[in-house]
């Protein structure tokens, strides 16, 4: 299984420790299943798949044929690029290994769905994109009305 989340806040940390127990124990509820690994990245955005360690290691795992199918939350936690969506799971797809999107109910073996994968990878991406423009849009408008940015303490001392 993949799992990730894209912040290292206290709530995040809930869910991530929350998805990493449901697939350990949704893999070892089937018994044609065989749990091997979560692969969870913690604190990392999913727009670039070579900066995440977990899920790189993943892809290597899968290449060097010691995993042959993938379960994740959904698009967005496996990817918001839709050109690293579709690249990694047509190559695991061409090993014969699938992804399994648990949302969205597609399973990359039963590629009926591609064009539905395709179009939903690119709305992950535009979410992703206007998170980032608020995030950097609140960051300005602080900053010109001379409020401190980037701290959320700040100790101040007299000597």
């Amino acid at each position: 299984a993949y799992a990730r989340v894209s912040t290292d806040m206290e709530d995040q940390q809930t869910s991530f420790k929350s998805q990493q127990k449901y697939y350990l124990e949704k893999i070892m509820a089937n018994s044609s299943w065989s749990f091997v690994e979560v692969y969870a990245d913690e604190g990392i955005s999913g727009t670039l798949a070579s900066k995440r360690e977990s899920f790189m290691r993943m892809i290597k795992d899968c290449k060097d044929g010691i995993r042959n199918l993938i379960l994740t939350k959904s698009i967005s936690r496996f990817a918001r690029n839709t050109l690293d969506t579709l690249k990694y799971v047509r190559m695991l797809r061409d090993m014969g290994i699938g992804v399994i999107f648990e949302e969205e109910n597609i399973n990359t073996l039963d590629m009926a769905g591609e064009l539905l994968l395709t179009v939903l990878s690119s709305v992950a991406q535009q979410e992703s994109e206007t998170i980032s423009s608020h995030i950097k849009l609140g960051l300005k408008m602080k900053k010109e009305r001379g409020e401190i940015v980037g701290f959320a303490r700040m100790l101040w001392l007299c000597i």
